[in-house]
């Protein structure tokens, strides 16, 4: 491309497109003139840059920035990321008020990073280098996905007669996780990248946890706000990865170091963790942890976690027993766990908002298994909901719990091939995680399983297939977890050769040799 661009012809062509494009939108619309000659400079850089470098700083901005779609502060506090979050998180045409820009900067970017890698690939060019390739069956997995959604808009849309409008947004993000793998793909070396990846991530949830309690604590208790969170919902999902990311370092390789990282900037999340006030956050934690302990083989940190356990298990079973029937104060915690449990209205007779939510789906589901309503189509209401419309129109076609949202729209057929690559991507971070040496190597795959179950959990819990951090971070899962399967033999493509041997200098033997003892 860039010997493309550096023709005179083509290049005096191109620049007066540019000029005359940026004088009629000064004419026609001021707030975007600009964006011509922006859009050219960046066509300009990036026909000279690998690609990994604009995805990881766009991964980096996309993590660390404020998810403005999702009202963030409860929409009491404009922070410094927001502007910018706005830019990247909602529609153009919103922003600037020209029509026919439906979309957003992240849908324009991954579009644009893939047409260009496409690109580079057609044409022979060698400005990225050769990575590790994903194992075929994942593949397979993901491209099933487009596949499934696009026989659930033919279903539903077109065969059916449903509304394209919110069809579209249903999924929008799935049709997208593929694509971001694809460039995560492009981007990651493999495992060498594991420690930038991880900093990544770990410095995003230390950001948002700073930001979430300087809202709590300066701004929503003296002004005497009542907030449900802190920074957004789906900030659970990069809460607990990070705090996962310190865990899984610690629990793999038990140094000090290790350790004293773990306790410092692990503290920094927890408050992040704490002033979000998520139950699904602290669910998900604990059965991450759960995950951890059950995958890993029995190392002396495991030996002492589990004595540590037992002798605490009763002390925790009084604890739970007691606040059970009170609740509050010294027992609150309790009060997290029973409400996921009883519902938060169950004791009072009420059914709760979620279980009306899941029997409506459940029944919807059971009027067609097979095929389900398709896309375009709402759940319906055999039990009357609390109309909600008014604060979110299209509450009917995304349910909270996301699992039987697509059991419903989508029945056994769309819902196997939406979901199957959550099964694929488990098998081969465990299967890789059971071969692999080097201790950051191990502690990756067990990141990557438990960015699956938060991002289950999301699903189930709280509208997460509709989450752009749940989407961002699964699909990093889903890269480290191939890449790592390739580079330890767990995965060996047809025809290739046996690995020649881990970073850390073990023979092919030993790196195929099996689950450690």
């Amino acid at each position: 491309m860039e010997a493309f661009l550096s023709r005179t012809p083509i290049f005096f062509t191109l620049l007066g497109v540019v000029v005359l494009a940026t004088l009629g939108l000064l004419v026609l619309f001021p707030p975007v003139a600009l964006l011509p000659v922006v859009a050219a400079t960046l066509v300009w850089v990036l026909a000279k840059v690998p690609i990994r470098y604009p995805v990881l700083t766009v991964l980096t901005l996309l993590l660390v920035l404020d998810c403005a779609i999702e009202v963030p502060y409860s929409g009491h506090w404009n922070s410094p990321t927001l502007f910018l979050g706005r830019l990247f998180f909602i529609n153009l045409n919103t922003l600037t008020g020209v029509p026919g820009l439906g979309f957003t900067l992240i849908d324009l970017s991954v579009i644009g990073f893939t047409t260009l890698y496409v690109y580079r690939r057609a044409a022979g060019l060698k400005t990225d280098e050769q990575l590790t390739p994903l194992p075929r069956p994942l593949v397979m997995s993901l491209l099933l996905i487009l596949a499934a959604i696009t026989w659930m808009y033919i279903w539903g849309v077109i065969l059916r007669g449903g509304d394209g409008r919110p069809a579209k947004w249903q999924l929008q993000k799935l049709l997208l996780l593929p694509l971001f793998v694809l460039l995560f793909n492009a981007s990651f070396r493999g495992p060498e990248d594991h420690r930038i990846l991880g900093r990544i991530v770990v410095a995003a949830a230390v950001f948002k946890s700073f930001m979430g309690a300087f809202f709590i604590v300066f701004i929503a208790r003296p002004r005497g706000l009542y907030t449900e969170y802190a920074t957004t919902h789906s900030d659970t999902m990069i809460y607990v990865t990070g705090m996962v990311i310190l865990i899984a370092a610690w629990w793999e390789e038990p140094t000090w170091k290790n350790f004293r990282r773990l306790a410092v900037v692990g503290l920094i999340i927890f408050m992040g963790l704490h002033y979000n006030d998520r139950r699904l956050a602290w669910a998900t934690l604990n059965q991450c942890l759960i995950a951890i302990f059950l995958i890993s083989p029995w190392s002396i940190v495991k030996r002492y976690t589990a004595r540590a356990g037992l002798a605490l298990a009763p002390v925790f079973l009084v604890y739970v027993l007691v606040g059970w029937s009170n609740p509050t104060g010294f027992f609150s915690p309790v009060n997290t766990f029973k409400s996921m449990i009883v519902g938060e209205h169950n004791d009072t007779g009420v059914m709760d908002y979620r279980d009306v939510e899941n029997l409506n789906l459940i029944t919807t589901w059971q009027k067609n298994p097979l095929l389900g309503t398709g896309y375009g189509h709402g759940f319906e209401e055999v039990m009357q909901l609390a109309d909600i419309s008014h604060l979110f129109e299209d509450y009917l076609y995304h349910p909270h719990n996301s699992v039987l949202g697509h059991l419903a729209f989508g029945g056994v057929v769309g819902f196997t091939g939406v979901w199957l690559f959550v099964a694929v991507t488990i098998f081969f971070a465990v299967r890789a995680y059971h071969r692999a040496h080097p201790p950051e190597w191990r502690a990756a795959g067990l990141v990557v399983v438990s960015i699956v179950v938060a991002y289950t959990n999301q699903c189930f819990g709280d509208m997460g297939i509709t989450s752009w951090y749940g989407t961002i971070l699964m699909a990093v899962g889903v890269t480290v977890a191939g890449k790592l399967a390739i580079r330890t033999g767990a995965w060996r493509p047809l025809g290739a050769p046996a690995p020649a041997g881990s970073p850390a200098g073990l023979p092919a033997s030993v790196q195929e040799g099996g689950a450690r003892t």
